[in-house]
């Protein structure tokens, strides 16, 4: 009551009467700013990454959030920036790079066997294509919690591959208000300013770094891109806490990224899938949306897909780039050759989206699911070009790309985008796929996260993809596909392919 009252007095008095009454106030614990109501500001803890329990100074109570109704009471520990919708996603806090973060999950066993027999049932019917079932789980992070957030497996060919191992460290959903109806003080529950969050299990990837690292690259290249941060997840299902492995946490495209690199995030998201995703003619059920899901309007998506394949020539490209975001595609479609993405458009009918972005009436292409990134082969697939993982996804020209996919077969035969393509291929060499730099920014991702990969507090087994510990540190130099020797192998590819 006495910091309610100093707050109104404080606030309402000239600046040089303010500064007196700040002085006095110094003694006590009130901190906050003019405008945010005393007692509800949320003073951050820094108790570290251990996930141990650590109160934040925030109470919970009534009108915590912007726009709450009145009789709305937040449970004790919720906090503005932390919890609130509405709060500034706090990228420097979730995405740094400086660290390996720890988040601790504890799900009900029932919620778990649920979880389970649901994951059971899919494997004995072998139908992947259906996303799995939420449960409720309550997480904490930094000394924080978040109540009844919504926690799912996620992947396709990753989770029966999983499953078929017997491994359980498998790839996670959240979604943080996915049980608000039953819990109306858990209304428009945020983590940190965001509503969503992926965690891929590092499948195929004995370095753990490669969607990280992907990404960076991309991201350096000035392609928009999903941030993301390596985290060690602990999971309690009523026998404590147990090690599920070391994940990257992948912030959801459909959430803060469209308000955080695009000049306007009102615009239609989709996210292709199936064979409508080769673009060659427009397929309603392939071009899933992830924004404006209500509105049964494709007309912007299908006008790009008909300026695609509507011939050639400078009449063909000046309204292709009326659409599409031309040179972007080329600059991204160059970093993917180079680094060598092989599960993406091309290849594969999936992980990307497109985003028509109102703010300059053109479709944005953003990667997806970098896992096999930084990689020669999948392995399998019916050939070059072809529609599966085959031989030639390594290829830096694109020369065997067939017209079954029309994004890189009728750019790429255009002499104009070829030579742009060509130059993005060159600059990308001494830029963001620049040989000494990416190579020392890999050996620095991997010793930030060696600790919990391998040794005393590393993966364990039935929790982890690795063969073992010889596996994870040859991974760099030396090993099957090892990351720094395949970067130096693709300088020199581009370079051939180039002069």
């Amino acid at each position: 009551m006495l910091h309610a009252l100093a707050w109104n007095l404080l606030c309402g008095l000239p600046m040089q009467l303010t500064r007196l009454w700040s002085l006095a106030l110094l003694t006590s614990t009130l901190t906050f700013a003019c405008g945010d109501d005393p007692g509800v500001a949320d003073a951050d803890s820094s108790s570290g990454t251990d996930g141990t329990d650590e109160t934040d100074g925030t109470d919970g109570g009534a009108g915590l959030c912007d726009d709450d109704p009145a009789e709305l009471v937040r449970p004790s520990g919720w906090g503005r920036e932390s919890h609130c919708k509405g709060a500034t996603p706090d990228y420097d806090r979730l995405f740094d790079d400086t660290k390996v973060q720890r988040l601790d999950l504890t799900i009900a066993a029932t919620d778990y066997a649920d979880m389970r027999s649901d994951l059971v049932e899919a494997a004995a019917s072998n139908n992947w294509d259906v996303d799995p079932i939420y449960v409720p789980a309550d997480l904490k992070y930094d000394g924080k919690t978040w109540w009844q957030i919504g926690v799912r497996y996620k992947g396709n060919s990753s989770l029966h591959s999983a499953v078929n191992q017997g491994i359980d460290k498998l790839s996670l959903r959240f979604k943080f208000d996915e049980y608000e109806q039953a819990n109306p003080d858990l209304l428009d529950q945020r983590f940190y300013g965001f509503k969503k969050m992926t965690f891929s299990n590092g499948f195929k990837d004995a370095s753990l770094i490669r969607d990280k690292l992907g990404g960076d690259i991309f991201r350096a290249a000035g392609v928009p891109v999903a941030r993301s941060a390596f985290v060690r997840i602990y999971v309690d299902v009523g026998d404590g806490p147990t090690y599920w492995g070391l994940y990257t946490m992948i912030e959801d495209p459909s959430n803060k990224m469209l308000d955080s690199q695009f000049a306007d995030a009102g615009g239609n998201l989709y996210k292709p899938d199936g064979e409508g995703a080769r673009l060659q003619s427009f397929d309603e059920a392939s071009m899933i949306k992830k924004s404006n899901e209500e509105l049964g309007d494709y007309t912007d998506v299908q006008a790009l897909i008909s300026a695609l394949n509507a011939g050639s020539g400078e009449q063909w490209r000046a309204e292709l780039e009326a659409v599409f975001d031309v040179e972007g595609f080329l600059l991204l479609l160059a970093a993917n050759q180079s680094i060598v993405n092989w599960d993406s458009y091309g290849w594969m009918t999936h992980n990307y989206y497109l985003y028509a972005d109102p703010s300059d009436g053109l479709f944005k292409w953003i990667p997806w699911d970098l896992n096999e990134s930084l990689l020669i082969q999948g392995g399998g697939g019916p050939g070059p070009g072809g529609g599966g993982p085959g031989a030639g996804s390594d290829s830096v020209l694109l020369e065997e790309i067939s017209a079954q996919w029309p994004m890189i077969r009728q750019l790429l035969d255009d002499e104009v985008y070829s030579a742009t393509y060509r130059q993005n291929l060159l600059d990308l060499q001494t830029g963001a796929f620049d040989l000494e730099t990416t190579t020392a920014l890999a050996q620095r991702y991997h010793d930030l996260i060696a600790p919990y990969v391998v040794g005393a507090d590393g993966e364990q087994p039935g929790y982890t993809f690795l063969s073992s510990d010889a596996a994870f540190e040859s991974s760099i130099s030396g090993g099957n596909n090892a990351i720094a020797d395949h970067i130096a192998t693709r300088h020199a590819d581009v370079s051939a392919a180039t002069n």
